[in-house]
């Protein structure tokens, strides 16, 4: 049986700087602290739309991101269930990864 992860999508728009627009993270229930498993980074509201389509989030759901991110800067999308292999073929960057390609 393929291994399910059950979590929170959190997305955040930036509103100043260079950097990416949006980043979409994935906190599965599991992890401690509330830490996010792995991120994206997106600079046009379409490519978030396109991308939690790829996670197999429903219609309706996405709907209501967009909805929560033109009216302020974070969105989040609770009680979600992503396949692993889904979660590696999105191409997450991993947090702890990155945290130690930094450290």
């Amino acid at each position: 049986m393929p291994s399910v992860n059950e979590g929170t999508i959190r997305i955040h728009r930036s509103i100043a700087g260079t950097g990416a627009a949006f980043r979409v993270a994935f906190v599965p229930y599991s992890e401690d602290d509330n830490k996010a498993a792995g991120e994206r980074s997106f600079q046009h509201l379409q490519e978030v739309r396109a991308f939690l389509k790829l996670l197999g989030i429903g219609a309706d759901y996405i709907k209501d991101v967009l909805r929560q991110l033109t009216m302020g800067r974070s969105a989040w999308v609770p009680n979600v269930s992503i396949p692993e292999k889904t979660l590696r073929n999105a191409g997450f960057v991993s947090l702890n990864n990155l945290a130690r390609s930094n450290g």
